[in-house]
């Protein structure tokens, strides 16, 4: 799997994450919702100028669209799909709910290890 469809992937997640149609999101943008739907899709990656306004319409650092899926899953859409989604969420939660969450994760990790 590409960057292109990695970040299309994050894009997607923090744009519904935050409720916003492709509309909406292009139009805070100032882009078209055709170019919105294509960066989504992995058929282009967006430029500096374009991931800042990403950046700035889905408050979320510029770096978020980038980070690392981890080797486990590479080539598995739907595992990306899953995991973007789910750092889209996380990115929202406050320090006391990270916290709580983590202290789930550890759970499941301590039960399946």
């Amino acid at each position: 799997m590409g960057l292109e469809h990695s970040v299309g992937l994050r894009i997607r997640a923090f744009r519904k994450q935050q409720g916003l149609t492709q509309e909406q999101l292009a139009e805070r943008i100032e882009r078209t919702s055709d170019a919105i739907s294509q960066l989504e899709r992995g058929i282009n990656l967006p430029g500096f100028d374009t991931l800042e306004r990403l950046s700035e319409a889905l408050d979320v650092p510029i770096a978020a669209f980038f980070e690392s899926f981890g080797e486990s899953g590479e080539g598995n859409k739907h595992r990306q799909r899953l995991i973007a989604e789910l750092l889209a969420s996380v990115a929202r939660l406050s320090d006391q709910d990270l916290d709580r969450l983590l202290n789930v994760v550890r759970t499941i990790w301590q039960e399946q290890g």
